[in-house]
């Protein structure tokens, strides 16, 4: 995910008409989802891997699981730079490798309590301040993505998340929620993570993603 731009964002899937006395009426005729336009530059060996990840998913067939990286939200250099990702996900006894590195690349806190599918707001357990989420930060549970649109502070390092879209699927105490949101995405054409590069051998895809609902 070595990206140059990108857009996340919520397709609402609704559709508007105009009735004759001005009102306006909105239909949703179909579940909201995730979409991504996003922009790449990659060069040598990453090149290449991105090209056998390509060829491997034989165009719409495949499904990508996507790190929904999102500078805007969270700054993971910072993050590692000032240790905060250290000991990110350890084993069930505590451990971690003999670095003290966890094994997730990825910021991860738990739920403090379980959540039902459809809830607006989701409790965790933040032990690192700086790991604290922030309105407008991307995040997920169970591989679906959600948006913060709120932060409460409850106090014994527990927050209250509101969170959009509501959740499409319960989650239980103490089940993680990643900071940094992943989630299933499809490719809208077969050549839409076209291969071709430059005389310099960068490659420059770019490639828009939509959410895999049917799971």
């Amino acid at each position: 995910m070595r990206l140059s731009e990108v857009a996340w964002g919520i397709d609402w899937r609704s559709r508007t008409a105009e009735r004759t006395s001005g009102q306006t009426q909105t239909v949703f005729q179909a579940l909201p989802r995730w979409v991504g336009d996003c922009g790449f530059n990659l060069s040598g060996r990453a090149a290449q891997r991105w090209r056998s990840i390509h060829w491997a998913a034989r165009g719409r067939a495949g499904i990508y699981r996507l790190p929904m990286v999102d500078p805007l939200g969270v700054d993971l250099d910072a993050l590692f730079n000032a240790g905060a990702l250290n000991r990110v996900r350890t084993f069930s006894t505590g451990a971690t490798f003999s670095t003290g590195a966890g094994f997730s690349p990825l910021p991860l806190v738990p739920a403090f309590e379980a959540a039902a599918a459809g809830a607006e707001l989701v409790r965790v357990s933040v032990a690192d301040p700086r790991l604290v989420p922030v309105v407008g930060q991307i995040i997920s549970a169970n591989d679906w993505p959600m948006g913060v649109t709120s932060v409460s502070d409850d106090g014994g390092g527990v927050y209250s998340l509101g969170v959009e879209m509501p959740l499409r699927a319960a989650i239980s105490a103490g089940a993680p929620v990643s900071l940094v949101a992943v989630g299933l995405f499809e490719i809208d054409a077969d050549d839409a993570s076209a291969t071709a590069y430059d005389l310099g051998r960068m490659m420059r895809p770019k490639i828009a993603f939509r959410e895999v609902l049917n799971r």
